[in-house]
């Protein structure tokens, strides 16, 4: 195997020692590969080698600690090969089996089991389930909010006030959520909510707050963004005399004032910027005769500065305040006003977690974040102005040489302390990130953490630290891609917005060479609706799947190595910001043929499949319920019909539905009565078993998850049956009643909360993908289509009246209770002023992780209302070397943020002239800008009223079209989709309708067709090596992952079994090239290939023919197909006979799927114990 060629960086990273580095690896970097290599590096270094349970290794994800210890074992299998003798090879590979390579939360978990006893926890507790944590929070913060009512005096104050809606508590009850999940991400967080408290102190100047420190910073940046406006129109009014005469004096006046504030700002004079801004007037301009378009550009840019950017800082109306909303002395007067309220909040959280905490105590049950937070505990105790490491920190963490941490960027501020409080005073941490990829604010993720190491370590030298290396190479896009990505983030990322420069050190270096090909790049696609925004998601997903269409029918290219093939459908996703829309391009696409994948939504217990198992739960506690006793009788678990039911309810039409079919049983009504007998037998049932039992028993006995398999996409829905078992299963912890598990799912309802269904995502599925850009993180594809680039940011992280953050604490507004008016306060504009650029921060990383996904093609797509003004606006900002902060703040969507730079580029030039803009481009790069028309809709003509044509030849025409008489019609028989096996038994003419499984198939034993469906199970699912060795102990695993029910293994003839694994065909399906079991296929037939199985196709005829294949393998180049049979028969001739048709068509069209020839056909009967040769070559 050739070696693996390090960049220098890279090899920096990997062999650095001495001290602490924090590792910066940009997108297609190959940090998890240098990861690797550098514990390999650490562990069998020759000098000094590290133990490999001496290092701890912290992953994002339990599946990415999985591929880290799987790599390394992988790594030392690969050095044990070439090296078998080493015996530090042999060590490390047996300690690497039990080193601690896992998740933040797993490493907790595991120090808190080994500490209960000082937390004073139950020893036995276990992560909780996080929808029973749901549930149990929800009544935890019933009984604080219930408590906060009993206080007579709680109840009167003005928190309720501000909190109450005046008809319900869901303000105070989502207020009272979020802020404690918040609050729970800060070490020693009561000892957090008391500083915070403490800046609502009436007796300190506004200006020594943090609160005015970011107003002050924010007035700045809006300040020095309306001096670069006035300063772009003075150099256009000093190219003509007479405008400079007219308006020179009035517009340099307004730098000269907009300079005065902006220092008074960095003075920190807070109610010297008030006063400067409430008396800011604007100069009156000279007459000037001309009305040249010069004149409408300067005086429009000075309209806009003082009619919309100027007000967002003056104090304004009650509901429409600038940051300078109140005086020095009027903001004393709020701080004294909100200390109480905010006191009383405070109040509230601490005894909501007082209840909560024992609640889960009393459950034995541990969220994540208390994970966190006793680890904190045992490692950590505060002291003032800090804290210090406890003795369990000094013993915990001497056991660890080295401290690896991934997705360091994503780290809150609990978890950096558990990692600096185990470390050796930071000396031996190793972290490794993309501050620009930290996309988890709402898992309260702190990228400041990154940044501030990032300015404060020294760039690596090998002697000083704490050091940080750069990874810059790209080596998953190519260099057109990357330079693109370049070309926008160059001018969006700065410090002021983003927190660090994208600067060389930061832009993508292309490092994969791809093979010459079709154009690769990045194209921006507009479409210009033209004021039709009636359905603009429709019409961006119709224009996104012809593109689609295009790109896959024009034969376009992608790598493959060091050449090129055909792009698949595969090779293409579609990346959203959310999924909401994504219903929309899922529907364009299939219009078009186009097969295509979309991440699962929410509905898991309101599905067709799931709903009915729900409402049977509900059925057996009260079978009175009418509405879900209608439901199961309806469902495919019972399979009433419509008229059946209606004759029910008709003969006893005031009763309950249940008393009606008990009249109806009483009568003679056998399916009344069998539907009574079934219910009565699952109600005694449900009263002794545990829940996932009881569901698997109910789908046995109606055969459900056979049902579910025929309704559309049975696949997805029969593997949600199988969840909602295993959620009962895992529900077992808390309580195994079957009763307990219905009152969870109805609590989940109504709470308006859900399970997550099963995804059928296949990784190799031939599919395009539609997922958002979260889901895509750490994916790469070779086409993106980032789309729905027009939607408008959420704005709720920062708009209302209450907000709070790690370094402000919290805020609100204040209300007047007797106007019942809200006013904001300072505290609250510095709140919104500073979660806006934190929101808006979090979607630049957001777009950078979307556009980084693509290797050779990105595609981005957005529609506007009226290109025109669209240009207008994105064209009117000032040419500076980043886009002014200000400019960032104001976009309402990744669309300006893209156009705002694309402007400046010359692939617009021919589209802003034709637009009647002047173009200035003062950009390069490669990108492609296509201003797309929306796809028009294929128009229907008029159908016009045809009077009836009264001669002869029209009475003639008439009669001879109404005897006319179809020459085809014996083919109109043949179905377009055909059974291989209806085809090999001639049954054509033969139609069958399976309801529900007869009473006699329901009871305790098990028919031979169904022994004979239990084989086959057990030979598609088992795995061959663990079979052929002990066929009872497979038969009992499979049964206890839910691939077999107890009847069906009970009925699977473990010597039979035994038998086969011994005989000389298993030998060889074990010796082969590649197995197949279970193969679908597909394959388009006509007279050739199956006229003699179907007499009534034509020589034109074709019909689509489809099989499942027990077995096929490889062996020698050619295909073996195995049918597995266990029908009892008393010879091998009347085997032959009964299945040659099938096999017959079996071979003909399943070679021409694989590609390769059917060399030989095999039928192993079960009964008789050998394998039966049907057709060889």
């Amino acid at each position: 195997m050739a070696k693996k060629q390090w960049t220098p960086a890279q090899k920096d990273a990997i062999s650095a020692r001495g001290g602490t580095v924090l590792v910066s690896a940009a997108a297609g970097s190959g940090k998890t590969a240098v990861l690797i290599e550098r514990i390999m590096g650490r562990i069998l270094d020759p000098e000094h080698p590290i133990d490999a349970d001496r290092m701890l290794v912290v992953t994002f994800s339990n599946a990415a600690a999985m591929e880290m210890k799987q790599r390394l074992m992988g790594a030392l299998d690969e050095a044990m090969a070439e090296d078998p003798n080493s015996a530090l090879l042999q060590r490390q590979r047996r300690l690497v089996e039990r080193a601690k390579i896992c998740t933040i939360h797993s490493f907790c978990f595991d120090l808190i089991r080994e500490n209960f006893h000082r937390l004073g926890i139950p020893p036995n507790s276990r992560a909780a389930d996080e929808k029973e944590l749901s549930l149990l929070r929800r009544d935890c913060m019933e009984q604080a909010i219930e408590e906060l009512y009993q206080d007579k005096e709680a109840a009167s104050h003005p928190l309720i006030e501000l909190l109450s809606s005046g008809r319900d508590d869901r303000k105070l009850f989502s207020t009272l959520r979020d802020l404690y999940d918040f609050v729970r991400a800060h070490p020693f967080y009561h000892t957090w909510m008391d500083h915070k408290l403490a800046l609502y102190d009436p007796a300190v100047p506004a200006a020594q707050t943090p609160w005015t420190e970011a107003i002050f910073q924010g007035t700045q940046e809006t300040l020095q963004y309306c001096e670069a406006l006035i300063s772009n129109a003075l150099k256009t009014i000093c190219t003509i005399p007479e405008m400079e005469s007219a308006y020179f004096s009035a517009f340099n006046s307004d730098l000269k004032k907009f300079s005065e504030i902006r220092a008074l700002c960095e003075k920190k004079d807070w109610d010297g910027v008030y006063d400067a801004l409430k008396n800011l007037k604007r100069d009156r301009l000279a007459p000037l005769s001309s009305d040249s378009p010069e004149k409408a550009y300067v005086t429009g840019v000075r309209d806009n500065v003082y009619a919309k950017i100027i007000p967002k800082l003056q104090k304004g109306t009650a509901t429409k305040e600038g940051y300078f909303c109140a005086t020095q002395k009027e903001f004393a007067g709020d701080v004294a006003f909100l200390q109480p309220l905010v006191a009383r909040l405070f109040i509230l959280v601490k005894r909501f977690d007082e209840i909560f905490s024992g609640a889960k105590r009393r459950r034995m049950m541990i969220d994540f974040s208390d994970m966190e937070q006793f680890a904190v505990s045992l490692l950590a105790e505060p002291i003032e102005g800090g804290w210090k490491r406890t003795e369990l920190a000094f013993a915990a963490g001497s056991v660890y040489d080295e401290i690896l941490i991934d997705e360091f960027q994503d780290t809150n501020e609990v978890q950096d302390m558990i990692f600096r409080a185990l470390s050796k005073e930071e000396t031996n941490l190793f972290m490794v990130g993309d501050v620009k990829q930290s996309i988890y604010r709402f898992r309260q993720a702190c990228p400041q953490l990154f940044i501030d190491k990032k300015e404060i370590f020294a760039p690596y030298d090998g002697e000083t630290f704490p050091a940080k290396i750069i990874l810059g190479k790209n080596f998953r896009s190519a260099p057109e891609v990357t330079q693109g990505i370049n070309l926008f983030f160059s001018l969006l990322m700065s410090k002021p917005f983003g927190g660090i420069d994208y600067n060389q050190e930061e832009a993508l270096d292309p490092g994969l060479s791809y093979p010459p090909g079709p154009e690769r790049g990045c194209e921006l696609h507009v479409l210009d609706l033209q004021g039709d925004t009636s359905d603009k998601t429709g019409t961006e997903a119709a224009y996104v799947s012809k593109k689609i269409r295009m790109l896959i029918d024009s034969g376009y290219q992608v790598a493959a190595g060091e050449n090129l093939r055909p792009l698949r459908y595969g090779d293409i996703c579609i990346l959203m910001r959310s999924v909401k829309r994504a219903k929309a391009y899922r529907d364009a696409l299939q219009k078009e043929g186009i097969p295509v994948w979309s991440e699962p939504k929410n509905g898991f217990l309101k599905s067709r499949e799931i709903a009915p198992l729900v409402c049977l739960l509900r059925v057996l506690g009260n079978p009175l319920s009418d509405m879900d006793l209608v439901a199961v009788m309806l469902s495919p678990l019972y399979g009433f019909t419509v008229d059946q039911l209606a004759a029910v309810r008709t003969a006893s039409p005031k009763t309950t539905v249940y008393e009606a079919v008990k009249i109806q049983a009483q009568e003679g009504n056998e399916t009344c009565r069998t539907f009574l007998y079934s219910l009565e037998n699952l109600r005694r049932y449900a009263a002794q078993a545990p829940a996932d039992q009881f569901l698997r028993r109910v789908m046995d006995e109606t055969d459900y998850l056979n049902k579910a398999m025929v309704m559309p996409g049975g696949q997805a829905r029969r593997a949600n049956l199988l969840l909602l078992i295993e959620y009962a299963r895992n529900y077992r912890t808390n309580c195994s009643s079957v009763f307990s598990f219905a009152s969870f799912l109805n609590r989940l309802l109504s709470a308006g909360d859900d399970l997550a269904p099963s995804s059928d995502f296949s990784e190799q599925a031939d599919v395009v993908r539609i997922m958002t850009i979260h889901r895509s993180k750490g994916l790469e594809f070779p086409v993106i289509f980032l789309c729905d680039c027009a939607r408008e940011f959420n704005k709720m992280d920062y708009s209302g009246g209450i907000l709070w953050n790690s370094e402000m604490g919290f805020a609100c507004a204040r209300r007047d209770f007797e106007t019942r008016k809200q006013y904001p306060t300072i505290p609250l504009q510095a709140l919104k002023l500073e979660q806006q650029k934190a929101s808006l921060e979090e979607e630049l990383r957001m777009l950078y992780v979307a556009l980084t996904r693509a290797k050779e093609l990105l595609i981005i797509t957005g529609t506007c209302r009226d290109l025109d003004k669209s240009l207008i606006t994105w064209a009117e900002g000032p040419r500076t070397e980043k886009l002014p902060a200000y400019v960032m703040r104001g976009a309402k969507n990744y669309l300006d943020w893209l156009m705002m730079v694309a402007v400046r580029h010359p692939a617009l030039q021919n589209c802003l002239q034709s637009h009647g803009i002047t173009a200035d481009p003062d950009l390069s790069g490669p990108l492609r800008f296509i201003e797309a028309a929306a796809p028009q809709a294929v128009s229907v003509p008029v159908v016009q009223e045809i009077q009836p044509d009264p001669s002869p030849e029209g009475k003639k025409l008439l009669e001879q079209r109404l005897s006319f008489t179809y020459p085809y019609e014996a083919q109109t028989r043949i179905p377009g989709k055909i059974a291989a096996s209806q085809l090999g038994k001639g049954d054509m003419d033969k139609a069958y309708r399976f309801t529900s499984s007869p009473s006699f198939l329901t009871g305790k034993g098990i028919t031979g067709a169904k022994k004979g469906n239990a084989l086959h199970k057990f030979m598609q699912f088992s795995d061959y090596e663990k079979a052929a060795k002990d066929p009872v102990t497979e038969i009992q695993r499979l049964c206890q992952l839910g691939f077999l029910s107890a009847a069906e293994g009970a009925a699977v003839d473990s010597k039979k079994l035994q038998k086969f694994f011994h005989s000389t065909l298993a030998a060889r399906i074990f010796s082969a090239e590649k197995v197949m079991r279970e193969l679908r296929f597909l394959a388009e037939a006509g007279k050739e290939e199956i006229g003699d199985f179907l007499d009534l196709l034509g020589d034109e005829s074709k019909v689509v023919v489809q099989g499942i294949a027990d077995c096929v393998f490889i062996e020698n180049g050619g295909a073996v197909i195995v049918d597995y049979k266990s029908d009892w028969i008393s010879s091998e001739k009347d085997l032959i006979d009964r299945y040659r048709g099938q096999l017959e068509i079996y071979r003909r069209l399943l070679g021409q799927s694989l590609g390769v020839p059917v060399r030989e056909c095999i039928l192993y009967s079960f009964t008789l114990s050998r394998a039966i040769t049907a057709y060889k070559v």
